[in-house]
């Protein structure tokens, strides 16, 4: 039997979440999508939680909003992340500048510094956001903990689709909800921002811009059909009651891995103690992660890959130097972590690993 290298957690607690929204007929609009927003708040440590259809959707809106706010800004962001957020910072006017990733697959500030300095001269007034990704689950990038602001004047905008628990600080952080991630959903998303105020405008925002008028409505701003719905939040709400046991089911095949796979062969990327532990990411030493992907598949094990530098695609395609970024390209393997794993499988992974040099 083919070990996966994801897959959902759904019991008989997940089906009666739904099938008491079912019951109520309330699929759409509902009072569980702010019950889901209330409760998301311990994990995203923000007050104001908007729940979206999607991490994309939430994205978009932000970047729209930032462009009304402030016009156009350098948006800069790694190369090796997924390619809604950095479209959707391109697509509503901002200026993004790919970033090359340090050793641990994360945004690497010493680039940054780099580029901000070659811009100053010429965009010595535009407004700069910072786009991290927290690659494969971790919370914190350590030099953003070190100092928020480099240069003084930054926005923060996280990309946490993989993490749900950040401990980064930051101005906005958005969060992506899908079968196989550590929230189990159809769907959906949440952003996460600093201010009532932000909160309500991106609310109206995610139903098409209206504004309750007596029994019909106004619009009063832009909008889009980005709301989650009632269905899909009562999910949610069963998977939060689960999430922590998930991650720390995770973290133990995380650790398994790193403390018994030769490192000779090659490493796992570290995580930290708030760790979401979606990704278990190995840089083998020799061998091209291509290569090892297609002999774990023919022994039974599914590996992946996140994801293709989003400067060598057809659409961002762009001369650049991003050396750690295309070197880590050739070599990430992530393997099978998730809360699903037994130790039989567990023990398999670790030995393919540790044959796969002979």
């Amino acid at each position: 039997m083919q070990i996966n290298c994801f897959e959902p957690d759904l019991d008989k607690t997940d089906l009666g979440f739904l099938e008491k929204c079912l019951n109520s007929k309330n699929l759409g609009f509902g009072a569980n999508v702010e019950k889901f927003e209330t409760q998301f708040a311990k994990f995203s440590k923000h007050e104001y939680n908007v729940a979206v259809s999607s991490a994309s959707s939430a994205a978009y809106m932000l970047f729209d909003y930032i462009y009304d706010m402030l016009g156009s800004c350098n948006v800069f962001t790694p190369s090796l992340g997924f390619v809604s957020p950095a479209w959707a910072a391109q697509k509503n006017g901002h200026n993004l500048i790919f970033v090359d990733v340090d050793d641990n697959l994360l945004f690497d500030v010493e680039d940054y510094t780099k580029k901000r300095m070659a811009l100053a001269k010429n965009l010595k007034n535009v407004p700069n956001i910072l786009m991290p990704v927290l690659y494969g689950g971790v919370s914190k990038i350590n030099s953003f903990v070190e100092k928020k602001k480099f240069f003084g004047d930054e926005i923060i905008v996280v990309d946490s689709a993989h993490c749900i628990t950040p401990s980064i600080k930051a101005d906005y952080v958005f969060f992506s909800f899908h079968p196989v991630k550590p929230i189990c959903m159809s769907n959906g998303g949440i952003l996460s921002v600093s201010t009532q105020e932000e909160a309500a405008y991106f609310k109206k925002y995610r139903n098409f811009g209206r504004s309750p008028q007596g029994d019909s409505y106004d619009i009063v701003q832009t909008g889009f059909n980005f709301y989650t719905n009632n269905l899909n939040a009562s999910l949610g709400l069963s998977q939060l009651k689960k999430a922590k046991k998930n991650i720390e089911k995770r973290k133990q095949n995380f650790l398994f891995l790193k403390e018994n796979i030769d490192q000779s062969i090659g490493r796992i990327i570290d995580h930290d103690a708030d760790s979401s532990y979606y990704l278990a990411s190995f840089i083998p030493n020799k061998q091209t992660g291509k290569n090892l992907r297609k002999k774990l598949k023919n022994h039974g094990v599914q590996s992946s890959f996140h994801y293709p530098p989003l400067h060598k695609t057809k659409h961002f395609k762009r001369v650049m130097n991003l050396k750690n970024t295309e070197h880590y390209a050739t070599k990430i393997v992530n393997l099978p972590i998730h809360q699903n794993i037994n130790i039989e499988q567990i023990l398999k992974i670790t030995r393919l690993i540790n044959e796969s040099n002979v």
